[in-house]
């Protein structure tokens, strides 16, 4: 599993996902809001992080959609 650091910004609600290798997606806080809603469901993240680079959100294993979920929260 590749690690990501995950970054959100409380002032903007801006969250950036950023892979070992320094590939990374900005998510707007619309995008984040939809992450929160789509619970545990890694599909749904999926989907949402694939609308801003469907590449990144591709690559992206179970275990870090569940990382995505759970720091996202």
């Amino acid at each position: 599993m590749e690690k990501l650091t995950i970054e959100l910004c409380p002032e903007t609600g801006i969250c950036s996902l950023v892979k070992d290798n320094g590939t990374k997606v900005d998510l707007m806080p619309d995008e984040v809001e939809a992450i929160r809603a789509a619970g545990s469901d890694a599909n749904q993240i999926r989907s949402v992080i694939a609308n801003c680079d469907a590449d990144f959100a591709q690559a992206l294993d179970l275990q870090a959609l569940k990382q995505v979920a759970t720091d996202v929260a």
